[in-house]
């Protein structure tokens, strides 16, 4: 049986490229296809599991590097030159890892399993408001149209697992399908308990709109509180404009570092809607609590339930602060050791085991019919 990998585009090392590494280290492909991949080949190595492999790349997008975003309107027309291309090799099934258009692939009788790793298309659907602003207002227009090719795109794959209860329900509303429900991975075991807490807080991720790190930016102006940003992003330069001498950022650092961070922090803050949250699961590695906001997947990690956090119900500067005041209140009531086996039940080998399963349950079934 021939079988293919498909991702959206390859770019950093992120949480969606975590993912096809534990696929890597447990499957093997006969093709391995991206839409556009800009990766270096140390971390493209990393990404498929230390194996030496060959990515083609099937869409026009390529020439435009990292701004191919910007040619959302033509997506359609890319996901028909993929499928048209793809179709010289000939597979029996296909695992797309999708985020936008990888579950677009149909070609004839393959049998079709895609990974959501968020919402799909967030561009034109829930964090439309977040891109479609200022000038770019006037090509709102467009969002109709890709919607409902997108919502045709989704009916391509046979089988859909989601990263989370939350991205369930979300397939089920705007795409009217059921789905399968198996967390990401996420390397708990790389991160410890520190020796001791120090007076600051901390939030880690890609500094771009829908983390709304101008949120937690925002409050922690106002609380005076020390908080030290980790990542790196389009909104890097906005962001410090706006911060206080209270707040630092540490740009993009190593796993090692980041565990040190996180495990001396008071806790972990945390303002987006998460589609799952690997960010808040290393924190809570780190046996740090969480302080999050509640949409999303972030009440499927963090709550009274599991001892090991705060959430906040209103997306705002005043909720976050208030959130902030409430934890100051009762922060040394959180067991470090508490927080860290809240963590244990999202670990890599959990996820391998819950996939690998998954997909040989499909592919046995599919052969007896």
């Amino acid at each position: 049986m021939k079988i293919a990998l498909i991702h959206d585009w390859l770019d950093k090392y992120g949480g969606a490229e975590r993912v096809i590494t534990a696929i890597s280290e447990k499957l093997e492909f006969d093709f391995y296809y991206a839409y556009v991949n800009r990766m270096d080949p140390r971390t493209q190595k990393l990404t498929f599991g230390n194996k030496e492999v060959g990515v083609i790349e099937s869409s026009f997008l390529k020439p435009f590097k990292s701004h191919f975003r910007l040619f959302m309107p033509f997506f359609p027309l890319a996901t028909r030159m993929f499928n048209r291309q793809t179709a010289r090799n000939k597979v029996d099934a296909v695992i797309s890892s999708s985020w936008a258009l990888s579950k677009s692939y149909r070609i004839g009788d393959e049998i079709h399993i895609s990974y959501f790793q968020a919402r799909n298309f967030k561009y034109i659907w829930d964090e439309s408001h977040l891109y479609f602003k200022g000038y770019r207002k006037v090509f709102s227009f467009v969002k109709w149209p890709l919607r409902l090719y997108d919502i045709r795109s989704a009916q391509n794959p046979q089988y859909i697992i989601a990263n989370s209860q939350y991205v369930k329900g979300w397939i089920k509303k705007k795409y009217n399908r059921d789905s399968h429900v198996i967390y990401p991975p996420v390397e708990v075991d790389s991160f410890t308990i520190a020796d001791q807490k120090e007076d600051y807080y901390v939030t880690v991720g890609r500094l771009e709109p829908y983390k709304r790190f101008d949120l937690i930016v925002d409050a922690f102006n106002r609380s005076e509180k020390k908080l030290i940003i980790i990542g790196d992003g389009s909104q890097l330069r906005s962001l410090k404009s706006q911060a206080g001498k209270n707040i630092t950022f540490a740009g993009f650092k190593s796993k090692q570092e980041i565990n040190q961070l996180l495990g001396r922090a008071k806790a972990f803050v945390y303002a987006g809607v998460e589609d799952f949250g690997i960010a808040i699961v290393e924190a809570l590695a780190s046996g740090t609590p969480v302080i999050a906001y509640s949409g999303g997947a972030s009440r499927e990690i963090v709550g009274e339930q599991y001892a090991n956090g705060i959430l906040y119900n209103e997306q705002s500067p005043e909720a976050l602060g208030r959130a902030l005041k409430q934890f100051e209140e009762r922060g040394s009531a959180f067991s470090p050791e508490e927080v860290r086996a809240s963590s244990l039940r999202f670990s890599t080998q959990r996820f391998q085991a819950e996939f690998v399963s998954y997909i040989e349950g499909v592919l046995k079934s599919s052969c007896r019919a």
